[in-house]
Formats: C-alpha cells, sequence, structure tokens
C-alpha cells in the first residue's frame, strides 16, 4: 500500500507538518497536504528508505540536524532560478550604489537570501560591475544564503547550463562566463571572488549577527521565499530582516509576497512590475524618486554591456602606504590579507598567513579574532573555539568573542554553555548605549546584537 492510503494517516501528517515548520519554516496547512506526500515519495526514494514511513519517522525523530534541514530544502521546495531575473531590482542596486559610494570610505552589503543555485547573487555582482565599472570590488560584500548544501555547492562552482540563461535571448556573453562543453558555462572567477556563500536557516534566530555577517544590509533579496512560510513565520523572518537592514535599506520581494500587513516598518515603493520596502527610520532616503530608472538596464545589455564611464581612473587615486610603526597596525594588514584569502576561497593560506603573523605577535587579539572568524565560515569549529578563547583570555571584555563563543557551543548542541556565554555578553551590552557600536564587530550596533543574544539565551534556555 502506499502512503496515502495507508502511513499518512491525518494525525501523522499534522505532526511531520508541525515539526518541518518547527525547525525550518516551511509550511504545509491542509490544502498542501498532498504536495506533503509527494514529497514524502521522492525524499525516501533518494534517501534510501524502505518506504514513506521509515523517511517520516526519521524526520520525527530526535534530534534534528542539518541532514535533514537539506534534504527538506531539496524536496519541498522548487529551486526556480536565472540570471537577472526581474531586472529592475538590479537598477535599484546601482542606483542605490551610486548614492551610498559616493564617500570614500563608504561599503556597500548585500544579501541574497535563499539563493538557491547563486545566480541571483551573480547578478548583482555583475550588475555593479557593469553598472559601477569603477567601484573596487573590495568595497563590496555580497552574501548568498539558502538550505540547501547542494544548491549553495553548485553556487560555489559557478559552472551553469543554458537553462541558467533562459531570459537573456542569447548565449553568455564571454566576458564573464567561459564555455566548458556543450551547455556548460563557467563564471568568471572576478565575479565569483565577489560572492561569499553560507548556509542559513531563516527560522533560526540567529541574525542579524557578526557570526552570520547578515548585520548593517543595505539591500536584501528575498524573493519566492516567503511563499514557503506560514504569515505568523515570515512576519518573524520579515522583522529580523528589519533589523538586518540599515535604516534607509531595501527588502526587495516578489510581488506575490508583498502583502502590506506583513511589512510593519517599511514603506512601499511600487512600480507596474514590482514593488520594494525601504526600512523606515530617521536617517532613511525620503524619494526613491530621484534615482533614474533603468540607469544601466540588465535586460538591454544581459551580460555584457557596461556603458563607458568617464571617471578618475583607479590608479590616480592610489596612495602609497604608510609606513607600519606599530605592531598593530602590522597585524591589521596580516588580518586583512588573510580575510582577503579566505574570501577567495583559499582558507588554508589564510590560516597559514594569520600563523605566521601570531608567531611574531602572539598576543594580538585581532589576528586570533581574524582566524575564528574565517575558521566558522570554514565550518573549523574546533579551530575557531581555541582561537576565540585566546581572545578571551587576552581580552576579557571582548564581547564580541564572548557571543560568537556562545554561538558555537549552540551549534555543537551544548546549551547550558551557550548560554553562559550569551548571558556574558548581555551583561557587557547592557552597560552601553543601544546605537553604539560593539567594539570590532566592524559596524554592528549594540542594539542588533543585543537582540540576537536574548534570541540565542531564549532558545538555549528553552
Amino acid at each position: 500500500m502506499t502512503i496515502i492510503e495507508s502511513a499518512a494517516t491525518p494525525l501523522l501528517l499534522n505532526r511531520l507538518a508541525a515539526r518541518i515548520e518547527a525547525e525550518i519554516g516551511l509550511s504545509f496547512p491542509a490544502p498542501k497536504r498532498r504536495d506533503l506526500i509527494n514529497a514524502m515519495r521522492a525524499m525516501a526514494a533518494s534517501a534510501g528508505f524502505v518506504c514513506e514511513k521509515d523517511c517520516i519517522d526519521w524526520l520525527l525523530a530526535d534530534p534534528w540536524d542539518d541532514a535533514k534541514s537539506e534534504m527538506c530544502a531539496r524536496h519541498l521546495t522548487v529551486g526556480e532560478t536565472y540570471f537577472f531575473r526581474e531586472p529592475r531590482a538590479f537598477d535599484l542596486v546601482c542606483d542605490y550604489a551610486r548614492e551610498k559610494m559616493a564617500e570614500d570610505d563608504a561599503r556597500l552589503r548585500i544579501w541574497s537570501a535563499g539563493c538557491c543555485t547563486g545566480e541571483e547573487p551573480y547578478s548583482i555582482a555583475m550588475a555593479l560591475k557593469q553598472g559601477l565599472p569603477q567601484l573596487d570590488p573590495r568595497r563590496i560584500f555580497i552574501l548568498g544564503t539558502d538550505l540547501n548544501g547542494i544548491n549553495l555547492q553548485i553556487a560555489r562552482d559557478g559552472i551553469y547550463r543554458q537553462w541558467s540563461f533562459r531570459k537573456a535571448g542569447e548565449l553568455p556573453q564571454p566576458r564573464w562566463f567561459r564555455e566548458e562543453d556543450e551547455n556548460r558555462f563557467r563564471l568568471d572567477a572576478s565575479i565569483r571572488n565577489m560572492v561569499r556563500f553560507a548556509a542559513l536557516n531563516l527560522t533560526d534566530p540567529g541574525y542579524p549577527s557578526a557570526a552570520t555577517q547578515t548585520q548593517e544590509m543595505d539591500i536584501i533579496f528575498c524573493r519566492n521565499v516567503l511563499m514557503y512560510f506560514s504569515k505568523s513565520q515570515a512576519r518573524r523572518v520579515i522583522e529580523r530582516f528589519r533589523k538586518c537592514l540599515v535604516d534607509g535599506g531595501w527588502l526587495i520581494v516578489s510581488p506575490s509576497e508583498a502583502s502590506a500587513d506583513m511589512f510593519s516598518g517599511f514603506s512601499p515603493v511600487y512600480f507596474p512590475d514590482a514593488i520594494y520596502f525601504q526600512k523606515t527610520g530617521a536617517s532613511s532616503q525620503s524619494a526613491p524618486e530621484k534615482w533614474a530608472l533603468p540607469t544601466v538596464s540588465p535586460s538591454d545589455a544581459q551580460l555584457d554591456c557596461a556603458a563607458p564611464v568617464h571617471a578618475e581612473p583607479a590608479s590616480a587615486r592610489i596612495r602609497p602606504p604608510a609606513r607600519k610603526d606599530s605592531a598593530r597596525e602590522v597585524a591589521a594588514d596580516a588580518a586583512a590579507r588573510a580575510r582577503t584569502l579566505a574570501s577567495e576561497g583559499k582558507v588554508d593560506a589564510a590560516m597559514h598567513c594569520l600563523d605566521q603573523s601570531i608567531n611574531n605577535n602572539p598576543f594580538s587579539v585581532e589576528l586570533y579574532q581574524a582566524k575564528a572568524l574565517i575558521a566558522i565560515e570554514a565550518g573549523a569549529q574546533r579551530d575557531a573555539l581555541q582561537s576565540l578563547k585566546r581572545v578571551i583570555y587576552l581580552k576579557p571584555d571582548f564581547i564580541l568573542a564572548h557571543y560568537l563563543l556562545g554561538v558555537l557551543q549552540m551549534a555543537r548542541n551544548r546549551p547550558r554553555d551557550a548560554v553562559r556565554h550569551f548571558e556574558t555578553a548581555r551583561e557587557m551590552l547592557s552597560s552601553l548605549r543601544r546605537g553604539d557600536v560593539v567594539p570590532g564587530s566592524d559596524g554592528l550596533t549594540v542594539a542588533s546584537l543585543l537582540d540576537s543574544v536574548c534570541a540565542y539565551i531564549g532558545k538555549g534556555s528553552a
């Protein structure tokens, strides 16, 4: 007998739907139960279970882990994406970047949440390369996150088939892609290096945070993701997104997901084919109409049509480096080099660079902090723990180190140890003003980190 006839009783399906929603946010109300049953069949077959009932029992059994999250993400969602999807959004990105990056020390942070196989964040990178070719890529941080590890590996590899260009109307241009073989195209390293990918469950309370690098975002893309959540879950995710955004930042969702009552604290901006939401706040931009839409349109040029820009050449703006007179400046340079290597996927080289610098400067908090953050991104929990403990030994009041240790202990399923570190971080944060920047956090505010800490304490104490 099939699962529809015997195993998938209403009670069992209710338990399964409740478990999936609690763990990863995907909602399967009664009208969508047939979809859930069909997905269980496919999941059982791909995972090698004897029957669908065994697959359901596995999902219901404790504990929930990454393997279950990835399996559900693979079979319960549809990975529908392609390059330069809904191109007006990329016009917004370029116009926002022109506005903000006019300041010499400004940085641009963009997050593609639910990035699937990477076409969206790479489209963001290409749009910026085309629209602002004079912009230094080191001033741009683009993050792509997804629940599906297989999708993320495809994104990191940067090899795509013709189907990913189905709205371009032509083959991908050689400026950005090299043909590997028939119907396979490799994205140029200059674009791949602009995007960092990481696994992230949008229902977890761990963002905004320095650990996930989701703090102080300028623009968040989250298209065709909220539709998988219940209304209450989607509202919680949107509120976390709002905390991730700077004042005046933008949240880009699909028009079908843009229910006005869900976006408290945002101002909607309507276009014929899109609705965007701008975070309201004291420093919010007032009139998005001042941006010329479109300026350089990816829909016209798609993958290779940068308009000529008459700007001062980058070489004319380069200044000779100042002499490094202190150990702290030398350490800062080493940490910066290591972060660059890690962003290029050269994690071993980054760690070697830091280890050499630590041998010369064994009391540098900055070097150990850089090593911990790179280890966290690489999934090397043991190295991260050792480095963070060294940071706290050298600087006991380093708030961010206590916070990151709490995050790691939660990931290792040690909630008591995690809560201890979170409580320490909360106590120190409480003595600061909410609008202050947390020391050593690259711009994270006390209020943002405190919200994250409190959420984790609640989860660890449950």
